[in-house]
């Protein structure tokens, strides 16, 4: 689980950075989670993660660029900080679990419905 989070929080500094956006988004997902394996997932954040992953690879690249770079080019800014927002809020409920020591494996009733962007509905994307 330590790794886990370690690659989010680094992801999150990539998206804490300087520049656009999308440029800070698609390298933090290439460089931090773009390799994360489904096992690697606690249940609890694997509906968020899913979604992140499915909007990280949502379109066919071009030439020699990766799926994450095509699909980040074709996203609105609006579904980039989305995108964006969504990392965070993985970020945030690791460190509240963290610091609670709440299991992660083990799903809550309360749990959110993931959304993107301006908390539309992720199926009506793309």
């Amino acid at each position: 689980m330590c790794q886990f989070s370690d690659k989010f929080y680094a992801a999150v500094r990539t998206l804490s950075g300087d520049g656009a956006i999308k440029k800070r988004l698609a390298a933090a997902y290439a460089d931090n989670l773009e390799l994360i394996s489904e096992d690697e997932v606690p249940e609890i954040i694997r509906p968020r993660f899913d979604l992140l992953r499915r909007q990280m690879h949502s379109a066919m690249p071009i030439g020699n660029e990766s799926a994450v770079v095509a699909s980040v080019r074709k996203m609105s800014l609006t579904d980039a900080s989305g995108c964006a927002n969504l990392i965070v809020a993985i970020f945030s409920e690791l460190v509240r679990v963290k610091s609670t020591g709440e299991r992660l494996n083990s799903r809550r009733d309360d749990a959110e419905q993931p959304t993107v962007g301006n908390g539309r509905d992720p199926a009506t994307l793309n």
